[in-house]
């Protein structure tokens, strides 16, 4: 596998590290910064607290969808 070099400033490499703790924490096993960083890049695809106050909605359109919900929750069954 072939190997890069990037330039990083000392704070990002301070702060690498310490996520790299962290993460070791967390997994309870060694972790490698490429580990932590491709970590970090997975974890950041498509959270929905992204999409947070993207859709704008009146309080007309909140409860028909409310109400289109109970009916649909009637026809459910386990």
């Amino acid at each position: 596998m072939p190997f890069k070099t990037i330039k990083i400033r000392d704070e990002t490499y301070e702060n690498i590290n310490i996520f790299v703790g962290e993460l070791m924490k967390e997994l309870k096993r060694p972790v490698s910064i490429d580990e932590a960083l491709r970590f970090l890049l997975k974890s950041k695809k498509n959270k929905p607290s992204q999409f947070a106050g993207g859709w704008k909605m009146d309080d007309k359109e909140y409860e028909n969808i409310r109400t289109e919900l109970k009916e649909s929750w009637k026809k459910w069954q386990l």
